[in-house]
């Protein structure tokens, strides 16, 4: 957006025309809205300088202001200025309501002013994010034997940056990588791994903590994951505890969750209770929500019997919340294929046969299947007995029910980029 620069038509001359106090105070005024913080200053120069023309008040001279306002998650300057400018063109504005536009940027620079006292130094920025590309080397790489190099390089990042969510929510990731691909771990310590749990439970809370409720500028938004992560992290806190009171409440933030992201938390509600027994409530429930997640992502009720996403794969799009119902975001690349994975095992375990098959072809669909690391597992599942997968399923033993993922995979097969690399001796 091209900024606004004061015409040279504004003279001393006008200037000079009245000698009218309140009018040198209103000027006066706009002149020191200038001198602050100029990006937290864009609106309010624009709608007081158009004001005062609506008004006929002498002109001020303005000093040139031309830097946008292009912060990530930040509200764009140039709706706001829309509506305003419409609202300003049509009504009238008094002595008193336009001080009153001047005492709310001053707020508004205030707040912007400290959000910037607040920021760590340089060096600690370049850290964390260090710290946080490393995280996500690691993880598109499918190297799951770094995990405990990042940890530490997480860990020291918060120990100079302790307010920073995004440090917090990665490291609770890590725990939850690691004991998720346990079998991945050449030197399983079950005392780590009874901890993995409980520890990612602690680091997503901090960090929902600092995302949702701490500091932040203005016009920035909340990462709507975080719930979903924490609650899911919770339940299964709470079913390796058999702690019913600790299930209960991960179940509710997944609940608040899927009401602020159900494109994505509604994965996380269904993996929550995907091995809960197949007929009752909290299986149920968990298997609807993947429904409410193609619904959602759709803008209607896909057919439950033939559930066919052909119709739909012109609304896949890389931008969004919607990029989480398919596999065009960077960060999850395969997340397509693993969603109709899940919900194709998740239909057999529910003795939906011919609709599983429907969502298991699906798969196929996404732009990058040929490129998934993991797609030999949905083929041999989909080619398989179907029917006597099934009943693995509704035997009384829970322990021979086939996975709904990858065997030994929880996270991978929807973020990795490339294949698993060689058995490492780390950790």
């Amino acid at each position: 957006m091209d900024g606004w620069n004061a015409s040279s038509d504004y003279t001393q001359r006008e200037l000079n025309e009245s000698n009218s106090p309140r009018r040198h105070r209103l000027c006066r005024l706009s002149e020191l809205m200038i001198s602050a913080q100029r990006r937290s200053f864009e609106i309010c120069a624009r709608l007081l300088f158009f004001a005062l023309v609506r008004n006929r008040t002498p002109k001020c001279r303005l000093p040139p202001y031309d830097r946008p306002m292009n912060g990530n998650n930040s509200v764009g300057v140039k709706g706001v200025l829309t509506a305003a400018t419409l609202f300003l063109s049509r009504r009238p504005m008094s002595f008193t309501t336009l001080c009153s536009i001047v005492l709310l940027c001053l707020m508004v620079t205030a707040s912007s002013l400290a959000d910037d006292e607040n920021e760590p130094p340089p060096g600690v920025q370049k850290r964390s994010r260090e710290a946080i590309a490393k995280f996500w080397t690691i993880y598109h790489g499918n190297d799951y034997g770094a995990i405990p190099q990042v940890q530490e390089q997480l860990g020291a990042a918060i120990q100079h940056d302790a307010n920073n969510a995004t440090l917090h929510a990665l490291l609770g990731a890590t725990y939850f990588w690691h004991v998720g691909e346990s079998a991945r771990d050449p030197k399983q310590d079950q005392r780590v791994l009874a901890q993995d749990m409980p520890t990612a439970v602690g680091f997503f809370q901090r960090a929902l903590d600092l995302d949702y409720s701490g500091a932040r500028p203005i016009g920035s938004l909340t990462d709507d994951h975080l719930p979903g992560y924490l609650g899911i992290t919770s339940v299964h806190a709470g079913q390796q505890r058999n702690d019913p009171a600790l299930i209960a409440r991960g179940d509710e933030v997944l609940d608040y969750a899927v009401y602020q992201f159900p494109e994505f938390n509604n994965f996380n509600r269904w993996a929550a209770h995907n091995s809960d027994p197949k007929d009752s409530e909290a299986y149920r429930k968990a298997l609807d929500s993947l429904w409410q997640a193609i619904d959602t992502c759709v803008g209607g009720q896909i057919d439950r019997l033939h559930p066919d996403m052909r119709p739909y794969l012109h609304l896949q799009t890389s931008v969004g919340r919607k990029k989480a119902c398919w596999s065009q975001g960077d960060l999850a690349p395969h997340s397509f294929e693993g969603f109709m994975l899940n919900l194709g095992n998740g239909l057999v375990k529910a003795g939906q046969i011919e609709a599983a098959r429907t969502v298991f072809a699906n798969a196929r669909y996404a732009a990058g299947y040929e490129t998934w690391p993991y797609r030999y597992e949905l083929e041999r599942v989909a080619s398989s007995d179907l029917f006597a997968r099934a009943a693995l399923y509704a035997d009384p033993d829970p322990r021979n029910d086939p996975p709904f993922g990858v065997p030994n995979r929880g996270c991978v097969y929807c973020h990795a980029k490339v294949a698993e690399p060689p058995p490492s001796t780390g950790r």
